[in-house]
This record gives C-alpha cells, structure tokens and sequence, in this order.
C-alpha cells in the first residue's frame, strides 16, 4: 500500500520505486522526511493506482520505478502535471530511462523529461570509478558542496540533454595504470551528463543519471568529513555530510517552483 509520512504540512513529495522503504528507499525517503516534507511513498511491486493525487504534489520522483507498473492514461496524468506547474525527478537505475528493457522510452514521461533517452541498454558501469564535477550551470544543487574533494561513482543511465537545458553536474572517468609501485592517473573520455535539468510548460522536470542507494552512487553515500544519522521512524541511515547536503539541495532545487504550483495549492 501507498506509505504515508506526514510532517506537519509541509511540501508534498511522491516518492515511487527503489524496492522497498527497508530497502534502497530508505536513503531518500530518510532525507525527505528529516527535511521536513510530506512524504508519501510507493514500493516498486506496487501499481500506480488511480487515487494517487499526482496533481497536489509539490514533487513527484521515479527512481527505478517500473514501466511496466504505471499505464499510459497515468503517464499522461505525470505528464500533464507538469506542464500545469508540476516538478518531475527520475533517478537512474536498471528500470529508469531506457534502462535494461527500454523503460520509458516513446512514453509520455519521456515528453517531459529534460534529456533523450537511447535506443537500447544505457546502463554504463565502470569499475575505475567516475568523477562527479560541478557542471558549467551554476544552481542551487552545485553550490555549497566540497567541490574540493569531488565524490565518485560507479555508474550511470546515459542520455542526452534536449537543447535550452541546463547541466549542473557532469562525470569524467578515471584511469588508473602502472605498475611496480608507479601508478599513472588520468581523466579520460568526454563529459558524461549527470543532472540535467529544464522547463516544461510551467514546470520543471530533472534527470539524475545514478541512483541515490548504493550500488552506482558507490562512495557517493560517504561523502564529507563528517557522518549523519538520519532517522525514519523504526530505521535509519549514516551517510557523509556532504551527501546528506546534496540530496537536501536537490529535493529544495526540485520543489521550489512556479506559478502552477501556487494555483494547485488554493484548490486544496
């Protein structure tokens, strides 16, 4: 069933999909709820059911949530949301984007979404570990983080931005060679986009190409000098303070918005 966790009013957030609350849902569902926001929550076994009231929330965010759980008449419920007014994040993962067995791909959600999807399998892993770089936009998801010491991750859903986006994150792959005890290290290949983000009508939607849980965000989750604890109800997570930091940057970024927004709020 829909998991509901209330916070006194605050801003709305629909969070689908990454398995399970006790699962890899547990990272940003945990972030949500210590930041003040209403959280409601949907597993990914579950079907996107009819009453799910889409059009009041402040947000609502796919990560690894399946295709195959959702109709078309809803996609086009997600799809107009945003163009009333309405934030749209996806998340990467095996069942994001195009994923494993192209996802979203030719769907309304994928109207919406500020990148092109590909035309098969985009799931990139790379053992060497990536980069994350602050990308050539500037915004609130960059800013304040320590860009001194940049995070790595382990993978992504490659795409392309669609022309009038913005691209506030990017990775470089990292190589390693040598031996003997001399090690030779470069950064190779293009610019990978990692968050992009752009209007839709009156809205905004939002690409993040890795995940949020482990596995692709690697040591992502520690990064930072310090750790927190965050509690969600019987469970928690320790994460580093500049992954805390991020995550909460982004959820401000993705519900700070617009006009359609506003209009929503009085039908309330």
């Amino acid at each position: 069933m829909l998991r509901r966790y209330e916070r006194n009013g605050g801003k709305r957030i629909l969070f689908c999909g990454d398995d399970d609350i006790d699962q890899a849902a547990i990272y940003l569902a945990s972030v949500i709820h210590a930041e003040g926001y209403d959280l409601q929550y949907l597993p990914s076994e579950l079907p996107f059911l009819p009453e799910i009231d889409v059009e009041h929330q402040d947000l609502v965010i796919f990560s690894d949530y399946p295709r195959s759980r959702i109709s078309e008449s809803q996609m086009h419920r997600i799809r107009n949301y945003v163009l009333d007014g309405g934030n749209f994040l996806m998340i990467g993962g095996w069942e994001s984007f195009h994923g494993l067995n192209g996802e979203y791909n030719d769907t309304p959600v994928a109207d919406v979404l500020p990148v092109i999807l590909g035309e098969k399998d985009d799931r990139v892993n790379y053992g060497g570990g990536i980069l994350v770089l602050p990308g050539r936009d500037r915004g609130p998801v960059p800013d304040d983080l320590d860009w001194e010491y940049p995070p790595l991750i382990g993978g992504y859903n490659a795409f392309t931005p669609k022309r009038g986006t913005r691209q506030y994150l990017y990775g470089k792959k990292i190589r390693i060679s040598g031996k003997s005890g001399k090690m030779d290290l470069q950064l190779c290949g293009g610019d990978i986009p990692l968050f992009v983000s752009g209007r839709q009508g009156k809205g905004r939607s939002a690409a993040l190409a890795f995940d949020l849980a482990p596995h692709w965000i690697g040591p992502m989750v520690d990064w930072g000098s310090e750790r927190r604890h965050v509690d969600l109800e019987a469970d928690f997570i320790e994460v580093g303070d500049m992954y805390y930091r991020f995550v909460s940057r982004l959820l401000k970024m993705m519900t700070t918005n617009s006009e359609g927004i506003n209009k929503r709020s009085e039908r309330l």
